[in-house]
């Protein structure tokens, strides 16, 4: 099962489609599932998770955080994460409210948390494959989460329409949030 984790709305500052022509979009490409995650905003993920259903596609919510040292993806929160706050200090936020913190694009500057940071940080997973990356950062990225041990994660990174599913999460069996979220903690996703 595909599941795209990283796309953004017209929710955010730089996103351009509606989270209903987004999940008309990943159902004709067949994907099983999305995260939308928009930039410090929740909007997108909580209209999407509301149209999920009649569309069938499974919405894992979320958001992208900007910490004062890159960006942070926050999966299967259902509040607004404070922007501004260290990367360290977000990723005990995310997890406070029982979600999943990963760093995204991390060797991609200036908005990565960039390797050292993702190494030492804690996070939960690491984004592995994003779309708006280059090969080497995401060769990079991927060779930082075996080094760790830590899962993976994949997602397009899409702010426009066209981008949606160009790269994505491998997760089988999944057929709610919380599997989608177990999963990943349980590092059985693949990119």
């Amino acid at each position: 099962m595909r599941f795209d984790m990283h796309i953004h709305s017209s929710h955010s500052r730089d996103g351009t489609a509606l989270p209903s022509v987004i999940l008309r979009r990943c159902k004709h490409l067949g994907l099983s599932g999305i995260a939308i995650t928009d930039h410090n905003s929740i909007e997108g993920s909580y209209e999407a998770r509301s149209l999920a259903k009649s569309e069938g596609v499974l919405v894992v919510s979320g958001l992208e955080v900007s910490t004062s040292e890159g960006h942070v993806l926050a999966y299967g929160v259902r509040e607004l994460i404070p922007r501004g706050l260290s990367a360290a200090e977000t990723i005990d936020k995310v997890r406070e409210v029982g979600g999943l913190a990963v760093a995204a694009h991390p060797r991609r500057f200036p908005s990565g948390v960039g390797l050292d940071m993702a190494e030492r940080a804690g996070f939960d997973a690491i984004e592995v494959l994003n779309g708006g990356s280059s090969r080497s950062a995401n060769r990079a990225a991927l060779r930082l989460a075996e080094k760790l041990s830590l899962p993976k994660t994949g997602g397009s990174d899409a702010h426009r329409l066209g981008e949606v599913g160009r790269s994505y999460t491998l997760l089988e069996g999944v057929f709610t949030e919380d599997q989608a979220l177990d999963a990943m903690k349980k590092g059985l996703s693949k990119t």
